[in-house]
Formats: structure tokens, sequence, C-alpha cells
């Protein structure tokens, strides 16, 4: 009797060794980004917790693996990202600082078994399980490259609402407290002006961490209701952090540089209208040849929001230098004959005391109500 006792007990602590998650818990499978993971020791679940072999997710997820048989601690590393087990503790490290688990890791068989769900999220990847007997994960590259994604995406509308002239999307697109109410009445009034078509040719993540992205866009501007306006392309850089709920918005919208789209040939016109435009040009010309900024001021229209900077520009020429200004006939750039208006580049051969350069400047030009020539606005081109 006493030897069928301590045969039975014998056969009690043994099974207590054994793991609880390695006993009479039900078989799980794992899928990485749609594709099953195999695994020589099935992942099963215990505590709400998938206990998976260690080598096979961690490779599937794009991550690295080393195990210190010494420490009996797995160490486990993708991108910046730093994870160390150890076998029988229930204290991980994450990028140096301690974490607690549910479940410790366990050794079964030779094959380090670790939890799942804590490994995928502490490189950054997402697993969820199905409630049934499938823990779904999707991998750090996989949440990076939509993350990515998504932010480009909001870059993508926000430059569309620009386009509708929606204003509401417009605002919405960008983090509350960043949101500058002075620029609604600057948007308004360039919706009132222009009707404008926005084509984004390229829009490339520069820089991202899981909390912000730095966005290099391109993109060309389209002037459908002033058709003499040539294209222009715009370069920003924008920065977008997440919001509470974990959405991009726009932190900081910056102004790189832009250039107008140059065409090769120049826009047709009539003879007529031709001569009339280069006639005024040559008036223009003569007026900075005799530093007349009172004629040159009369030449800009009343609404010209280059008016002020192009006159300070000439004044102070005028004070610093005697020059001499040459121009052939200017390239035209664009025609509207009915309404009167036209986009001229104009090359100014200047000969001073110290020097002779070339300057170029494009000439947006409208007729006033008494058919004379004026000037609207004016782009130096550097």
């Amino acid at each position: 009797m006493k030897q069928k006792l301590s045969i039975l007990l014998l056969i009690c602590m043994a099974i207590m060794l054994v793991p609880a998650t390695a006993f009479g818990a039900a078989a799980v499978s794992v899928t990485v980004d749609g594709t099953a993971v195999k695994f020589t020791q099935a992942p099963v679940r215990n505590t709400n917790v998938t206990m998976a072999e260690a080598k096979p997710l961690v490779a599937k997820i794009g991550a690295t693996y080393a195990f210190d048989t010494k420490s009996k601690t797995a160490t486990i590393k993708s991108g910046a990202s730093v994870l160390k087990l150890t076998v029988d503790s229930k204290t991980a490290v994450v990028n140096g600082a301690k974490k607690p688990l549910t479940v410790a890791p366990y050794s079964l068989k030779g094959y380090i078994i670790v939890p799942a769900e804590f490994v995928v999220q502490s490189l950054g990847g997402i697993a969820k399980w199905d409630g049934s007997s499938k823990l779904v994960v999707t991998s750090p590259a996989a949440v990076t490259k939509l993350s990515k994604a998504k932010a480009l995406d909001v870059v993508q509308k926000y430059l569309q609402a620009h386009e509708k002239e929606d204003l509401k999307a417009i605002q919405a697109a960008w983090l509350p407290k960043y949101w500058d109410t002075d620029s609604v009445e600057d948007m308004t009034a360039a919706f009132e002006q222009f009707d404008m078509q926005i084509k984004v040719t390229s829009n490339v993540v520069t820089a991202f961490s899981a909390s912000q992205v730095t966005i290099a866009t391109e993109f060309r501007v389209h002037y459908v209701s002033e058709s003499y306006l040539p294209d222009e392309m715009v370069y920003e850089t924008f920065v977008l952090v997440k919001d509470s709920a974990g959405a991009w918005k726009i932190k900081s919208e910056d102004f790189e540089d832009s250039h107008v789209e140059l065409p090769s040939a120049p826009a047709a016109a009539t003879p007529e209208f031709t001569s009339s435009v280069n006639g005024f040009v040559k008036q223009y010309v003569a007026a900075l040849n005799v530093e007349d900024t009172d004629a040159i001021s009369a030449m800009f229209t009343a609404q010209s929001e280059s008016k002020e900077d192009q006159l300070d520009y000439w004044d102070e020429l005028f004070a610093d230098y005697d020059s001499v200004f040459t121009v052939e006939d200017p390239f035209f750039l664009s025609v509207d004959e009915t309404k009167g208006k036209a986009a001229v580049l104009v090359n100014y051969e200047i000969e001073d005391e110290e020097e002779e350069y070339n300057y170029e400047s494009i000439l947006y030009l409208s007729k006033d109500s008494e058919g004379q020539w004026k000037i609207s606005e004016v782009l130096d081109l550097l």
C-alpha cells in the first residue's frame, strides 16, 4: 500500500512540474499579415494569453531572436525596440524598462514558449484574439506601412479640401491647438479670387515615429478661372502628430519653394494683342530707366498685392545704383484676349556702375475699364 502511494505521489509531482500552458490547454493558430505561422510546438491559449514558440513567431514579424542558455533569457529586436524575456520570470524588460507578464515564458522540449501578444505589441505590432481559436497579428512593419499611408492620406485630402474650397474639412485636418484662425480670412479671399485644381505629384514620408511623421509634398496648381495664369509647382513640408484618438492631424505646414511651369513655346496671340502688350512693357521699362516711381505706381492695379514690394525694391535700387534697363519682347506664357489678360515673362538686362546682370520676372497683366493695361501682380524669378 505504501509503495502504491509513493508511485502515485511521484506521478502527481511530475504533473505539477509541467507548465499549465503545456497541459490541457486548447491549441490555437497564429497568422501574421494574413499568413499562418508554422510552429514545431503548437501555440496554446491560457489565462487570455496566447503562448507561442518564440523563434517562428519572431521571424515571421520581421524581428531578430537570440537566446542566452546561461541566463535563460531571450533577446528580441525590431528596429529600435529591444525586448528581453527570461524563462519562468513574470518580468520582461522592454527598451530598458521592466514590464509585468500575466504568464511567464517557459521551455518545452527545448523550445522557448513566450506570450505572443506581449511580444508583438512590445515591438509595435498589433495582436488580436478572434474570440475562438486564432490570434491575428499585424507585424510592426505592416503597422508602420499602414500608419504612413494614413498620414499621407491626410495631406492628400487636405489639399483636395483646398481645391473644393471646403474650409470645414481644411480645419478638421489640423490638431486644434495648432490651427491658425487668422488664416481663414486669407483662404476665403483666395477662394473668391481663384478657382484652382490641385494635383499632388509627390507625397513622401521623410521622417517617421509612432507619434510624429514628416512629409515632403509637391503639388501642381492649375488656375481654372484665370486661364491666363500659368501652372505653379509648390513644395511644402508637413508635420503630423496623433490626436487623443490616435488619428493623424497636421501640426505644421511650411512653404519651402515654388516655381512657375513655363511652357516651351509661347502662347498664341493676335498681332494687335501682342503689339499692345509689348508697347506696355516698353513703357514700364522706360519708367524704370528714368526712375519715375509715380509712373511705375500708376501702372499697377489698385488691388495688386505685389505693388508695394515692387515699389520698395525699385526705390532701393534707384537710391543705390544708376542702372540702365533693356528688354527684348516678352515671352507670352498665357493669353486671354476675351478678358484682356496675359502673363508674360520679361528678361531684364541691367547694367550699372559695378556690373551687368539679368533679372527675370513674370508680369500678370489685365486691362482696366478704359482698356488700358495694368499690372495685377509680379512674380520675380530668382
